[in-house]
């Protein structure tokens, strides 16, 4: 018998090999640095429990085939697991999963936030790559806030 986290946890463990398959390049916390300063372009899919967000696994089967379509030299794309993940999409003010972060030579290009379709994330790659720098997002608690 399995138990929804051993479950969440082998799925995520087969997208990380998924990923990383494709070329991806797998970050910490203590190399993320060292990987933006170095990246023309990073794309960064910092990845959570997929049995929370399943949207995960369709964005790690559509990611790679976006990626290929811009051309090698256009996006490199790297990928983060618990817990480095979360603090990657909180450092750069992620609200939303899943999520894809836009980096320039460590600077911030801009997210994007939730599953979207097919030509939304290509409209969204071609902003990113001529996309000037920008501050990062301020994430602001509100108390008392009903949804």
């Amino acid at each position: 018998m399995t138990t929804q986290g051993t479950s969440a946890a082998s799925t995520l463990e087969c997208l990380r090999e998924l990923l990383l398959k494709q070329g991806f390049l797998e970050l910490q916390n203590h190399t993320f640095d060292s990987v933006a300063v170095g990246a023309r372009t990073l794309v960064v899919l910092p990845l959570g429990n997929p049995a929370r967000h399943p949207e995960f696994l369709d964005l790690t089967v559509v990611l790679p085939e976006i990626v290929r379509q811009f051309g090698p030299d256009s996006f490199r794309a790297a990928f983060a697991i618990p817990p480095a993940s979360a603090a990657i999409a909180n450092r750069f003010g992620v609200l939303r999963h899943p999520a894809l972060i836009f980096l320039r030579e460590r600077c911030y290009l801009g997210a994007i936030e939730g599953l979207r379709d097919r030509q939304d994330y290509l409209q969204c790659f071609t902003r990113m790559r001529t996309e000037l720098p920008q501050p990062v997002p301020i994430q602001l608690s509100v108390y008392g806030a009903r949804s």
